[in-house]
């Protein structure tokens, strides 16, 4: 009768786990940033520093401006030396053929979208993929630890990378706004018993982001450290590390020509 009360009292008592993640301020949070991917209502202009792979392991300075089809970002420094004239003028070029060919820049911009959707994606998997724990308050914000639930199966091969995860996730009340994600990779992972591919333990990933008005909060860091082979040859490092500064509320709906003159 002891040990029938005793699984009585634990499975109960992950029904309240599983209803309190599901309803949590991490829950509420996580469906707060998704909805705020989808309404994008205002528009800004900012100074975007990155180190990565598309600056060629380059710090870069840039001046994005932001439209209804994504971003334009013109080049101001490289390695904090400002271009110097014939670089400018070529990169006034680029821009000019790029507000030309609205579908070149279409196709450029979707290539940029990915690092931020699947961090975003992280958010909304804690409730049901991770068991939270809070873990007091840090800068005004209340911060839960997280690490994989063992009693999920993930399907996908981005659910098992997911899996692999424990971290700190840190939300502004009673707003239930994202201020910082913190996660690393605990575990390696391995698709098809690594024939088809591996990630590498050791991996990690950073989200900050801050109010910029009174309805919208935009990401101010995001670091993205991450290695392995997909097909045993071809390398899926990530190596990125960008901070955005000078945050500008801007016109909606201008035109990319518009755009590419407010980068100047």
């Amino acid at each position: 009768m002891t040990a029938l009360r005793n699984a009585a009292l634990i499975y109960f008592a992950a029904l309240a786990t599983v209803a309190w993640a599901q309803n949590s301020p991490v829950a509420r949070m996580a469906e707060n940033e998704r909805q705020a991917r989808i309404d994008l209502k205002e528009h800004f202009s900012f100074l975007l520093q990155e180190r990565s792979p598309r600056t060629g392991g380059h710090l870069w300075l840039e001046r994005v401006v932001e439209v209804d089809e994504g971003k334009v970002a013109r080049l101001l420094k490289v390695d904090g030396v400002p271009l110097s004239a014939e670089a400018t003028a070529a990169e006034q070029r680029r821009l000019t053929n790029l507000a030309n060919d609205p579908e070149a820049y279409r196709r450029l911009n979707a290539s940029a979208q990915g690092d931020e959707k699947h961090l975003i994606s992280l958010l909304g998997a804690l409730p049901s993929q991770f068991l939270l724990t809070p873990a007091g308050t840090v800068n005004g914000c209340s911060q839960y630890s997280f690490k994989p639930n063992p009693d999920y199966q993930p399907g996908s091969m981005e659910e098992k990378v997911l899996h692999a995860m424990e971290g700190t996730v840190s939300i502004k009340q009673p707003e239930d706004r994202l201020c910082e994600l913190r996660s690393r990779i605990v575990s390696p992972v391995s698709f098809g018993f690594g024939l088809l591919g591996k990630v590498n333990q050791g991996g990690n990933f950073q989200l900050e982001r801050r109010p910029v008005s009174p309805d919208t909060w935009k990401s101010v860091r995001m670091v993205v450290h991450m290695d392995g082979k997909i097909l045993m040859m071809k390398s899926l490092t990530r190596d990125q590390d960008s901070i955005r500064s000078e945050i500008k509320l801007i016109p909606q709906h201008i035109s990319l020509q518009q755009a590419v003159e407010m980068t100047r």
